[in-house]
């Protein structure tokens, strides 16, 4: 049997269903300004990358040119102990030919990464300061694959001509 509510019964009843729509309504709108903010904060420090990687493929060509130009020209090495030797010689003979003695040369132990191997050599120079000058910005270049990873000079007292000596490190890459 059913009986029908009363007016103070269906207040009530009106009331608890608005209390609970209003909690479930307080409970989404909180839960949907939170993830909101985890959006806008995420959104904001992706940013950054995305304009970053816009530049880079802006680039990509540019750099895409200089990849194609390294696979064609950057030499294999081979047998590290004869690119060692071959290195040793080159410079040997360059610096004799600029009149640089080259002294106490330690070849190091081949460095490897992603982009490229290197074989190093480190040596004692002496010699006039513009040879040596010359020579070290002779042995720099993008097609001899020749870089100074390290460069100490100093000045050497002397009457007639200003002379140098110094440690350098020079290296040269090769295909990885």
């Amino acid at each position: 049997m059913k009986r029908a509510l009363k007016q103070s019964e269906k207040t009530l009843v009106a009331l608890c269903v608005g209390v609970v729509v209003l909690v479930g309504m307080w409970l989404y709108t909180s839960d949907y300004t939170e993830r909101m903010t985890r959006a806008r904060d995420k959104i904001a420090s992706l940013e950054p990358q995305f304009t970053a990687a816009a530049a880079v493929t802006a680039d990509a060509p540019f750099w895409m040119e200089r990849q194609a130009w390294l696979d064609a020209t950057m030499p294999a090495m081979g047998d590290a102990g004869q690119a060692h030797s071959s290195l040793l010689e080159h410079l040997q003979s360059s610096a004799r030919e600029r009149g640089l003695t080259l002294t106490a040369p330690v070849l190091l132990k081949p460095e490897a990464d992603l982009h490229h191997r290197d074989l190093s050599i480190n040596l004692q120079i002496t010699g006039p300061d513009n040879a040596v000058f010359r020579w070290l910005a002779d042995l720099q270049s993008p097609e001899k694959f020749q870089l100074i990873k390290y460069l100490l000079l100093t000045p050497a007292a002397s009457v007639d001509v200003p002379r140098m000596t110094g440690t350098v490190t020079v290296a040269r890459l090769f295909q990885p």
